[in-house]
């Protein structure tokens, strides 16, 4: 017997959330990146002490309690140095950084170039603060091998999910010093020893010979487990030889492209892959590759028009703008990321600006990007900012969703568009960026980038449950309840509990597949029955939980009740379709069947839970009437919404016996409000009279124009839905064709078109300044 809030095999519809608020830190900050629970946050940023003159350190935030505590920070007799890209592995427990510094006094020369990797163990798992570990060495055994000197501090170095191997980018060799490569190190084996570093798979053995320029190996990222690697290149790494690639001219760069070193498959001719090239061959460069914790999803950017067929593209002038595409490792498959919200199974239509600066959460099923596009939302923000920033953006490709997190206090107004650098949490529930316009968030200004903060938790339904009347000391009907997860990001169960025995877990994907995040618009499942052990009313509490910083809980209270079944439904629950709220879905139609060994007459039908109001009772052959034995009779419940979201109630049908059972009926509804304008056309200066429907009642809207100019105009809707506001048209305003959006902190959106007629000053016959009028 099956109750849910959604089928099983359905996906639950497109959620509506807020807008959340990103939290700014007051200081000079910058490339962050966070654990893989979102406590521990690391960054670098400008030295806190006024005597301390070099431009950039480290630092660490304790998301716990709020607390900073610098990690690289000057040494008696050691000169002072720059550390850049710290890098925190997914346990919390690992930092790397790429220092000038010369952590280590016996191998460390601090020499030539400087820039070296180091490692950090931290207090917390059995480390010690200062306590760094070089990581890039010459060959060499012993103390025979020192600190190489060569570390590019261009790019990030990776680590994987427990800190014992590093990626890092590096000087190719000492005849080509613009040329880099990449060295993967392995900290579990000693310093020294053979097989502690080695070359990425697929590099060339020398450097090139050719007519092409190259920049190199360069941007690994590693997944948590440290087997898949995937990188950017300008030589063939998919081939067994490293050979240099080749480029659309001689005396140009070579091309790009970004690969994947399965590092569990040891034959060089499949273990690396180049996946950013179409069948039909290469068009564009493509890096800054991203991989998923789980090292199933790798994002990159690239310029390339043709790696997925028919996508809409924007007009190359004459450079393509760069999306970013997501591969699939598990089927090959090659998505566009950067697209328009909306159905996933259309052909996409891309960022019209571009998009660049992937990541991805652990399961890849949440992309974060950066990108100034103007057809992502129904608001722009203000183009300020250096050429890679813009907003930054959060879509859940499987459902087509697109979110702004660069948003300001009122959860709707855009940031300015410079914002950049975006990392993200295992479940997607922090994201973390950098930005230059701080004081927008409400930070005093400050000279330089500052890092931000965004915390998202998923939106769950989980229904109540009365299972109705069940013989004593005999289990009944199996059931099942749907957690339901409306994003915007995963929910990860952890542990599945019921406080009364009575109710008996008996299975679910919720519970058979523990530690599996149900991503935004998936669902998991808890099968239960009850087996009273006494007559009565018998009552609990199931619960799910996550583990961990910054964990969910969510919980369902269970009722039954011991004695003598009568009756039994079927189906045993039902799901409406999705609607507006206001309006009727077709009827949800039960039987409800005599189980007893004689007649019984039913007293009533009535309809409780959490949301009684959004159901009704519609044709009911049922109540005050007797059923047969073994026949049944037939009722139907309409889902008639009074508010948006998850709507769940309970269909209690009893007899004049005190016997009952019951059906649990759910449905989703949606706010769809309308505007309109008092004239389609209006000259400046004049004001315009907007009117709005269909939004929920009592709730602050924000009017403003799509383009961003202006300040928005705050109004509350009546109680009725409605709004009725004034936006001036100042002399000053942008003329042509231009739109209206109204919209509220939980996504309810409506919006308007205006052509905007503004009068050249002076100049025309018929102006009052015009000599003799």
């Amino acid at each position: 017997m099956g109750v849910t809030q959604a089928a099983a095999d359905d996906v639950a519809p497109t959620p509506v959330v807020s807008e959340p608020v990103p939290v700014v830190q007051s200081v000079v900050s910058q490339t962050p990146t966070i654990s893989s629970d979102g406590r521990y946050v690391v960054y670098a940023g400008a030295p806190l002490l006024p005597d301390d003159e070099r431009d950039s350190t480290v630092f660490l935030l304790d998301r716990a309690g709020d607390k900073v505590v610098e990690l690289t920070t000057l040494v008696d007799g050691i000169r002072p140095g720059n550390s850049v890209f710290p890098v925190i592995s997914a346990d919390g427990c690992n930092v790397v950084v790429i220092t000038e510094m010369a952590l280590d006094l016996f191998r460390d020369d601090d020499a030539n170039d400087r820039w070296d990797v180091y490692t950090l163990r931290l207090p917390w798992c059995e480390g010690e603060l200062g306590d760094w570990s070089l990581v890039s060495t010459t060959r060499g055994t012993g103390f025979e091998s020192s600190a190489a000197d060569d570390v590019s501090p261009l790019y990030p170095p990776a680590v994987s999910g427990e800190g014992a191997l590093v990626a890092y980018t590096h000087r190719f060799s000492g005849t080509a010093p613009d040329l880099t490569g990449i060295t993967v190190v392995d900290l579990t084996v000693p310093l020294g020893d053979p097989g502690r570093a080695n070359p990425v798979a697929g590099a060339p053995a020398a450097a090139p010979d050719t007519t092409f320029r190259y920049h190199g190996l360069r941007e690994p990222v590693l997944s948590e487990d440290g087997n898949v690697l995937a990188f950017t290149s300008d030589a063939n790494a998919a081939s067994p030889l490293g050979e240099w690639g080749t480029g659309p001219q001689p005396g140009g760069f070579a091309t790009s492209h970004v690969y994947v070193w399965d590092r569990a498959n040891i034959d060089p001719n499949t273990n690396v892959r180049r996946i950013s090239v179409a069948p039909g061959g290469e068009s564009g460069d493509a890096g800054t590759p991203a991989v998923s914790g789980d090292g199933n999803v790798v994002a990159f950017v690239s310029t390339a028009s043709n790696l997925v067929p028919g996508a809409t593209l924007p007009v190359c002038d004459p450079e393509c703008p760069p999306q970013v595409y997501l591969f699939d490792r598990t089927d090959g498959s090659l998505t566009l990321g950067s697209r328009e919200p909306g159905d996933p199974t259309l052909p996409p239509v891309a960022a019209n600006l571009g998009a660049t600066k992937p990541a991805l959460n652990r399961s890849g099923d949440e992309l974060i990007y950066v990108s100034r596009s103007t057809n992502l939302f129904p608001t722009r923000s203000s183009e300020v900012g250096g050429t890679l920033d813009g907003d930054i953006v959060v879509t859940v490709p499987s459902i087509g969703t697109v979110q702004r997190m660069s948003t300001l206090a009122d959860g709707i107004t855009p940031a300015p568009a410079a914002n950049s650098n975006p990392k993200v949490s295992a479940n997607g529930r922090i994201v973390v960026f950098d930005t230059l316009a701080g004081a927008a968030y409400g930070k005093p200004p400050v000279d330089g980038r500052q890092i931000a903060i965004v915390e998202h938790p998923p939106v769950l339904s989980l229904s109540n449950l009365d299972v109705g009347t069940v013989a004593v000391l005999f289990p009944g009907p199996e059931w099942f309840l749907v957690l339901a997860n409306q994003g915007p990001s995963s929910f990860i169960p952890a542990l599945v509990e019921v406080d009364n025995p009575d109710f008996l877990i008996s299975g679910g994907t919720c519970v058979d597949q523990i530690g599996v995040p149900v991503p935004p618009g998936g669902v998991c499942t808890v099968n239960l029955m009850l087996m009273p052990s006494v007559p009565g009313k018998i009552e609990g509490t199931l619960t799910i939980h996550e583990y961990g910083f910054g964990s969910q809980t969510i919980s369902s209270e269970l009722t039954g009740f011991g004695g003598e079944p009568a009756l039994a439904p079927s189906p045993g629950g039902a799901e409406a379709h999705p609607m507006v709220v206001g309006s009727r879905d077709e009827p949800m139609v039960f039987s409800v069947f005599n189980v007893a060994f004689n007649p019984v007459r039913v007293k009533s039908v009535r309809i409780e839970g959490s949301n009684p109001d959004d159901f009704q009772v519609g044709t009911d052959d049922c109540s005050r009437k007797g059923i047969p034995a073994s026949e049944a009779c037939t009722l139907e419940v309409l889902f008639t919404p009074t508010a948006s979201g998850r709507r769940t109630a309970s269909v209690v049908v009893t007899t004049t016996d005190g016997a009952y059972t019951t059906m649990l009926v759910s449905g989703d509804a949606h706010w769809e409000p309308k505007l309109a304008v008092s004239n389609t056309t209006a000259v400046a200066p004049s004001k315009v009279q907007v009117v709005g429907a269909g939004f929920s009642p009592n709730t602050p809207v924000w009017v403003s124009w799509a383009d961003g100019a202006g300040k928005p105009t705050l109004v509350v809707t009546d109680g009725f839905g409605g709004i009725l506001a004034d936006v001036t048209l100042r002399p000053n305003d942008r003329a042509g064709n231009r739109t209206l959006v109204a919209q509220t902190a939980d996504g309810q959106l409506a919006s308007a078109d205006l052509q905007v007629i503004v009068p050249r000053r002076g100049g025309r016959s018929n102006s009052p300044r015009w000599p003799g009028n």
